[in-house]
């Protein structure tokens, strides 16, 4: 969405490609009118929970939507997981979040074999993979993940998404 702020989102794509778009205009209007930090994760998932949240207890029908919001932390600032649900609920989840089917039971993986300190790229990937594959008794393919992380060491954006080949080598043993 900016900088060192992403966007994921489970349900209905037209529903949260939507929510995407109105993230990135909030974003850019704060930080033109304001500064660039400013701009936080936290101030970005209270505007969508505030927009969940009214849909939810006003319209017909919620939104088929569960998001999250993550800004990549700094020396000084741990990373920031805020998981927001169709009615508006933020959760603030501390070193990883589950969105989308299944993702108690995923959840609940990752919770039992996470190690006690952050794991390396290649670790916290395969992890992932296997709480997945766990869950859906299935084996899954590089082709078959969108995989992206937030690199504290670009400058400007943060934001990089990894290739298959990218996949595929974090994942090999």
């Amino acid at each position: 969405i900016y900088d060192n702020i992403a966007f994921a989102g489970a349900g209905k794509y037209s529903e949260f490609e939507n929510l995407r778009k109105a993230g990135i205009r909030h974003a850019d209007l704060r930080g033109f009118m304001y500064s660039r930090e400013d701009v936080t994760g936290r101030s970005l998932a209270n505007g969508y929970s505030q927009s969940l949240g009214t849909v939810f207890s006003q319209e017909m029908k919620p939104l088929e939507v569960e998001i999250l919001v993550v800004q990549a932390g700094t020396n000084q600032h741990p990373n920031e997981i805020y998981r927001i649900s169709f009615d508006g609920s933020i959760i603030d989840e501390k070193n990883y979040a589950v969105i989308g089917g299944k993702s108690e039971a995923v959840h609940t993986v990752l919770k039992e074999k996470s190690p006690s300190q952050a794991p390396s790229l290649d670790a916290a990937l395969r992890l992932c993979v296997t709480a997945l594959e766990q869950t859906a008794n299935q084996k899954l393919q590089p082709e078959g993940l969108e995989v992206a992380v937030l690199d504290r060491t670009r400058t400007g954006r943060k934001f990089r998404r990894l290739s298959i080949a990218d996949v595929r080598h974090l994942l090999s043993p």
